[in-house]
C-alpha cells in the first residue's frame, strides 16, 4: 500500500478467530502502525459465521479506505456480499486465502474484482518449469492450472529435492535435509530460516475483469494494480 497514489491512510482489520488469523492479525497491527496507518477498527469473527453487518459497518462508519482479512472462501464471498449490500466499498482489499480459486470469480463476478490475494503462486511467472507445469496441467486436466496449483507443486519439489539429498526416508534426517533447502523452484528460489520459515518472493493477484492479473513482484507483472476500486454499483 506504501506506494499507491492516493495513499490509503485509514486500515480496517477482519480478523479470523483462529491461529492462523491471530498471527497475521498482530503481524499487520504491527507493519501498520510502523509504517504509519491508522488502524481505524480490529475485527475478528468465528470461521462459518452468517453475518458480518457488524464488523462491515464499523469499518464502513470509521472510514476505512483498505481492509486486510483471512477468510476461507465461504466466509470470504459472503464478506463480499454483504459489503455489496451495506455499500461498503474500500479503496484497498486484501482478501488472503478466500480469493484464491477459480471458485472467487465463478461466483462473485464483478464483485469480485478488485480484490488483492497472495496464493503464492501466478501462472504468469518466468521461473524455470512454470511453462512445463502449464502445459502438463492443461492435457492432464483440460484446464489452466490455477494460482494455488503452482504452491502445491513447488511444495512437492521441495520435498523430492530434500529426500534426493537425505538419501533416506529417515524422519530427522529428512527434515534437516528440508531445513537445509536452497533451490529453484517454480515459485522462484526457495530456502528456510533458522526458525522454519520460507524465504520466498512475496506473489500478488489481483482480480481483474474477472481474471487474476500477476501484479507483484513488479519486474514480472503482467499489468499494473487496479486502484482505487470502483464502487460496486459502478462495476
Amino acid at each position: 500500500m506504501d506506494t499507491l497514489s492516493p495513499k490509503p491512510t485509514k486500515v480496517a482489520i477482519f480478523a479470523e478467530k483462529t491461529d492462523w488469523g491471530a498471527e497475521l492479525k498482530a503481524l499487520w497491527k504491527t507493519e501498520a502502525e510502523k509504517r504509519g496507518y491508522q488502524l481505524v477498527t480490529d475485527e475478528e469473527y468465528a470461521p462459518g459465521a452468517k453475518d458480518f453487518a457488524s464488523m462491515i459497518l464499523n469499518a464502513k462508519s470509521a472510514g476505512a479506505e483498505a481492509v486486510l482479512a483471512l477468510p476461507n472462501p465461504p466466509d470470504g464471498m459472503a464478506i463480499v456480499k454483504q459489503m455489496k449490500e451495506l455499500d461498503f466499498t474500500p479503496k484497498f482489499a486484501y482478501f488472503v486465502r478466500a480469493a484464491d480459486t477459480l471458485g472467487w470469480s465463478q461466483n462473485l463476478m464483478k464483485d469480485g474484482d478488485y480484490f488483492l490475494l497472495a496464493p503464492g503462486w501466478s501462472p504468469d511467472l518466468k521461473f524455470p518449469g512454470v511453462e512445463q507445469l502449464k502445459q502438463r496441467h492443461q492435457a492432464k486436466y483440460n484446464k489452466s492450472a490455477e494460482a494455488v496449483t503452482g504452491a502445491a507443486y513447488a511444495a512437492v519439489q521441495i520435498l523430492a529435492n530434500s529426500i534426493e539429498r537425505a538419501g533416506k526416508l529417515d524422519r530427522d534426517a529428512l527434515r534437516d535435509s528440508i531445513a537445509a533447502a536452497d533451490l529453484m523452484t517454480v515459485m522462484g528460489p526457495i530456502s528456510f530460516n533458522p526458525d522454519g520459515t520460507g524465504k520466498v518472493i512475496p506473489v500478488t493477484n489481483q482480480w481483474q475483469d474477472g481474471k487474476q492479473v500477476l501484479i507483484w513482484p513488479k519486474d514480472q507483472a503482467t499489468a499494473p494494480i487496479a486502484y482505487p476500486a470502483k464502487p460496486f454499483n459502478q462495476r
